[in-house]
């Protein structure tokens, strides 16, 4: 997704008020009280609209009011890419490049829908861990990937949540410059994507998304559509 370009950005993109930010960002803070709703009663769950704010304030918003939406222990991940961030450092560091940027910006112009929301209330909960070692099918040659993958499925799974989200989107991705070696300027993009969110008094926790990639290189002629012949098969047509 849109953080990839994350690597491409240098100190000569930030303004000096911004590299302020980023010192600051390397102390330790205060985890701020929970929001509450106006006349003080119980703060309001989230909703499509806040979904939809979410998936926005990348562009929209700042990374500085991103930050807010994030607890300050915290995993986010684009699972495709296998791009993680924990520190709010390093989450302002990847999102800072796209504030104000206009429609000549070398990193793009990106535009995010979202079209369902599904959510509500958690109780006190957090993520059953699988407790055995590597599987024996994984030992071997294989058990650096398992590892690779598991140590990321892990991440934040002991992070208490009191509510959850999960959100469909489309993406639409206007490219000045190529994708990371992928031929992509002057090309627009379009695909699909969810992100699974889970909050603590408000704050994201947890928040992982997955996109169609496939979708994405097809449309910039790296691979070929897939193979619909199963649709055929004359044996289950008799």
């Amino acid at each position: 997704m849109h953080i990839l370009y994350s690597q491409l950005v240098t100190d000569a993109h930030l303004s000096p008020e911004q590299q302020a930010v980023l010192k600051g960002l390397r102390t330790p803070s205060i985890t701020a009280e929970a929001p509450v709703a106006a006349g003080g009663g119980a703060r309001e769950h989230k909703s499509f609209q806040a979904a939809q704010d979410w998936v926005t304030a990348f562009f929209d918003k700042g990374a500085e009011e991103v930050l807010g939406y994030y607890a300050d222990d915290f995993v986010w991940e684009d699972i495709e890419f296998m791009q993680t961030i924990t520190t709010k450092e390093d989450l302002y560091k990847a999102f800072v490049v796209f504030n104000n940027s206009g429609p000549e910006s070398p990193f793009g112009v990106h535009k995010f829908e979202v079209l369902t929301y599904d959510g509500g209330p958690a109780g006190r909960s957090r993520g059953v861990r699988r407790t055995e070692s590597t599987p024996p099918e994984w030992e071997g040659e294989l058990e650096g990937d398992y590892a690779r993958f598991a140590n990321n499925i892990m991440l934040g799974a002991d992070f208490d949540y009191d509510e959850w989200g999960y959100m469909q989107w489309v993406w639409k991705a206007t490219h000045n410059e190529d994708f990371f070696g992928m031929p992509a300027a002057g090309k627009t993009t379009v695909t699909r994507g969810t992100t699974t969110q889970m909050y603590k008094n408000g704050k994201i926790v947890r928040c992982r998304t997955h996109w169609n990639f496939r979708e994405f290189a097809m449309q910039l002629g790296l691979i070929p559509p897939p193979d619909e012949a199963w649709r055929k098969n004359p044996g289950l047509n008799a």
